[in-house]
């Protein structure tokens, strides 16, 4: 069995990326992957386990790093990175990378980290944190390392996979285009704005085009074919999230290549 260990902010973005990842899996993994992920529940959880922080959650929530660290009795260093001040978010990769290194010490058998951050109005300073934090662990775990910076938000991501499957919905989308003057759908990334009552916040316009429905957003992440999320979610990073999934963890979980993305 793989254990695969997410660090992310929320219940809705742990979802996002665990169907994304095993989406990938099966689309571009070798057909026994998909056919094993596909076949039943405890097949699945044979193949693969997504690991719980034991706190009742199924992720590792990076609001609660000081908790872990402490559980593991781990003071993270507050030196530089490679001689060089680290950006926001480097303190606190180094803190996660290092809570995971101890249960791989503690004989956790632990393929994967995968950190999930959103990049708010950051995008530049964390993602050089992020890369500060992981270039410095790689040497010193037995783990993979994946990085999702999703630009400005998750919602970014969700908006990506949404096509009108109504009327009302395709009404909808052309008032936000003539609103916002471009396609959210298409160039969520330029939605920028954080305040939830504003004209460019994703939540806001997600919450306009899916009229507030849960099950509607799921299926934006979950139906959506993969190449349109990343012919979409380039400046988003979410074609760099899943082509780093596919990279990464198709080898290292089935022992082949990834396949290529399908068109």
């Amino acid at each position: 069995m793989a254990k695969l260990l997410v660090f992310c902010e929320a219940p809705a973005d742990f979802e996002t990326v665990r169907a994304l990842v095993e989406r990938v899996l099966r689309e571009q993994g070798p057909d026994w992957v998909r056919e094993l992920l596909d076949s039943s529940p405890e097949a699945a959880r044979e193949f693969r386990e997504w690991m719980p922080d034991g706190e009742g959650r199924s992720y590792f929530d990076l609001h609660k790093l000081s908790t872990y660290a402490r559980r593991h009795r781990l003071r993270a260093p507050q030196g530089h990175f490679a001689g060089r001040p680290g950006e926001a978010g480097a303190l606190m990769g180094r803190t996660a990378f290092l809570v995971a290194r101890e249960f791989a010490l503690q004989d956790t058998t632990l393929e994967a980290v995968l950190l999930v951050w959103d990049m708010d109005d950051q995008g530049q300073d964390r993602r050089k944190g992020l890369a500060q934090a992981s270039t410095e662990a790689r040497p010193l775990v037995p783990f993979e390392i994946v990085l999702g910076c999703p630009d400005p938000m998750r919602e970014a991501w969700v908006l990506a996979g949404f096509e009108p499957e109504t009327e009302a919905e395709r009404e909808c989308l052309t008032k936000l285009r003539q609103e916002l003057g471009f396609n959210p759908c298409e160039e969520a990334h330029r939605l920028d704005a954080m305040d939830e009552q504003a004209k460019r916040n994703p939540k806001r316009v997600l919450k306009k085009l899916t009229d507030d429905e849960r099950d509607r957003a799921v299926r934006c992440w979950t139906e959506a074919p993969l190449a349109r999320l990343r012919a979409r979610g380039g400046p988003s990073g979410l074609s760099a999230f899943l082509d780093e999934s596919a990279q990464a963890l198709i080898p290292l979980l089935s022992g082949v290549p990834p396949k290529p993305p399908q068109d």
